[in-house]
């Protein structure tokens, strides 16, 4: 998916409605939480796309995203969940992302 970001600072990966709606708008699972966002904004929470399949570099996650009201400047934000769903590395200082797949480390260089 164009316009995805990784942040390691976000606790949950979310996707927009507008790239939700360009998915076909697949059947979302109830949520009833709205998020908090780090300058204490909220976002209103559509729900949850259950068991979505994430491929980096070869290497796919399953995991739940949820699907955020309203335009964003990406489509796909991955945080902390996606990282530790792949069992990555992160490297803030030189902006490096390391995980193993099929017995091999994979370096990801900004």
């Amino acid at each position: 998916m164009a316009s995805t970001i990784i942040d390691e600072g976000v606790s949950v990966s979310i996707v927009s409605s507008i790239a939700w709606e360009a998915l076909g708008l697949p059947s979302l699972l109830l949520e009833m939480r709205n998020l908090t966002g780090f300058d204490k904004g909220t976002s209103r929470l559509l729900g949850i796309l259950p068991n979505v399949p994430i491929t980096l570099r070869r290497k796919t996650v399953h995991m739940n995203v949820m699907v955020v009201q309203g335009p964003l400047d990406y489509n796909l934000l991955l945080g902390r969940d996606y990282i530790y769903s792949m069992g990555a590395i992160i490297f803030s200082l030189f902006r490096v992302m390391c995980f193993l797949h099929e017995g091999r480390v994979v370096k990801l260089v900004e």
